[in-house]
Parts: C-alpha cells; structure tokens; sequence
C-alpha cells in the first residue's frame, strides 16, 4: 500500500502515487508547461526526479536536473519556470548551484512546518529568477546562510527562515554580493541564536539593490539590513527589524520604508533617528522606533522641514 503524507497540513493523506505527475494536487501540474521535479531524502534509491514514486535523494540533484532541463534548445522552455519539490527531514547539503527560473519548494516536514537544510548555501554561479519557498537554511560556517552572488536578478525568498547556530557567528545571514536587482523577500525570519547573540549582518547588498521588496519579515542582527549601493524604487514595509546598533544602514540614502518596527539597543533622542537609522527619513513614513532610551513615531515633522 502507498506510504501516506499530509503534505499540505489539512489533515487529509495523500499517497505518494496521488502525487505522481501532480506535485500541488491543489494547484494541478506546472502551469507554464516546464517540468517539476522531486526531492525525497528518506528514499533509499536516488531516483530520476520525475515523480514522488521515483525521486531523487539531494537537493543538489534536483536543482541540476532543473537547471539543465530549462535551457535546453528542444524544450525551448527559457521563459517557463522549473519546480522542484523538497521532502526531507534533516538534510544536511552544502548547496553551490542555484536553478535557472527556478521555485525550490519546501513541502514535507521537518521539527516544524517546513524542510530544513544544515549547510551554506553559497550560490557559485548567478541565474536569473531563483526563488525559494517554505524552506528553513542552518549555516555550518561563517559564511552567510544564503549568498547570491553578483549578477543575480529576480532571486525571492518567501517563507524563508536563516537560523544561527550557537558558537558560529555569520559574517551575514543573507548577502547579495554584488550588483542584485528586482529582489523579493516576503514572510521571511532572520533569528538569533538560542542565546540571543545575533549574527553580524541580517541582510546585506553589497552592491546595486535596485527595484526590490522587504515585506511581513522578521530581521534581529548586531546591524539589520545595509545597502552599499544604490536602491532606487526598493522598499521596506510591514516588518520588523531588532539590532544592537543600526537597524537600516543605507549608504545611497534611496531606500524608501513604510509602516516598520525598527528595535535598537543604541541610544537615539532625535526625530530621524540618528545612530538606530542610517536612511533618508524624507523617503519614510508611518514607522515607529524603540531606542535605549527613547521610543515613538519616526520621522517626526521636523525631519521634512
């Protein structure tokens, strides 16, 4: 009989042979006509990827077999997209190869709601239209969590959780390494450790950040999100952002935020606040600060004048 999963958290199982060919039962096979792929660690087999009955074992796996499928002269499906679906509980991978239009879904459990991998993700080569859902990453070293290199645009993280680990301290837990544009992150959480010691960057652009999104995230850092470069048309809204020091560090003063949380341990008494807030507050509105000593809406009228 067919092992059962409740895939979808609706207390209704589902076999694996349901699955076969319909990877969403709820959204039907790959609406733009690409190919979806599987990823199950507890098969003892490495499968060929096409279905829940024959899947592959890594992430890795699945990933290439994506990314050598889009491109391909006879599929001619370079403007169609990819998924790959990820069951697993406890993968332990050191990813280096991001798929090109491309969604890594996380589908099966793991202690909570989602897959989890143990292992830095450092994409070594950029593609473009990357994205990530309901996935957790457990950095191994103190390399970020999740580096995209320069030169990937259209990456978007959705539901995604970067964890630290106690005794690793991350140079970052999300690093865009150089010119990075029409990037999204929604629902996402970057944490602290168990104790409480934070990672030294939550996120960080190290170059272009043009044309993205920060949307319903949960960010807690020694210094929360910076921006080296330029950012024009990028948003921060809805989210909330804890650090030691500078919550938002925005050298090209272009980032535009709207209704966020902003918690720092740094002291600040002025209506932009200076030292928790590196930003243009002529950019900002409808955001609150809790500084060491101070506390309410920011920018107050006096930073427009």
């Amino acid at each position: 009989m067919p092992r059962k999963r409740d895939f979808f958290h609706t207390g209704l199982n589902v076999s694996r042979s349901d699955l076969a060919g319909y990877p969403f039962s709820m959204y039907g096979k790959n609406p733009t006509g690409a190919q979806d792929y599987f990823m199950d660690l507890n098969v003892a087999v490495n499968g060929d990827g096409s279905s829940w009955d024959d899947p592959v074992n890594t992430v890795a796996a699945a990933l290439l077999l994506a990314d050598n499928s889009i491109g391909l002269s006879t599929n001619r499906w370079w403007a169609r997209r990819n998924r790959v679906f990820v069951c697993g509980d406890g993968i332990t991978e050191t990813l280096v190869l991001a798929a090109e239009k491309t969604d890594l879904i996380g589908v099966g459990y793991d202690v909570g709601s989602f897959p989890k991998i143990t292992g830095n993700f450092t994409i070594g080569t950029a593609v473009n239209g990357f994205r990530i859902f309901n996935m957790g990453f457990i950095p191994i070293t103190t390399a970020p969590g999740i580096t995209f290199p320069a030169g990937m645009y259209g990456w978007e993280l959705h539901k995604v959780t970067v964890y630290k680990v106690e005794g690793v301290l991350n140079s970052a837990s999300i690093l865009a390494a150089g010119a990075s544009r029409e990037w999204r992150m929604t629902s996402c959480r970057v944490l602290p450790d168990a104790g409480g010691v934070r990672n030294t960057l939550g996120v960080s652009f190290v170059g272009d950040a043009g044309d993205g999104l920060m949307d319903d995230c949960f960010i807690e850092a020694a210094e929360g999100v910076k921006v080296a470069g330029a950012a024009e048309g990028t948003m921060l809204k809805n989210s909330h952002i804890i650090a030691t020091a500078l919550c938002l560090n925005d050298d090209g003063n272009e980032v535009n935020c709207s209704n966020m949380n902003f918690i720092s341990a740094a002291a600040s008494g002025d209506g932009v606040a200076v030292g928790c807030l590196d930003w243009n507050p002529a950019l900002a509105a409808n955001c609150y600060l809790q500084a060491a000593a101070t506390m309410g809406p920011i920018p107050n009228l006096a930073a427009h004048v």
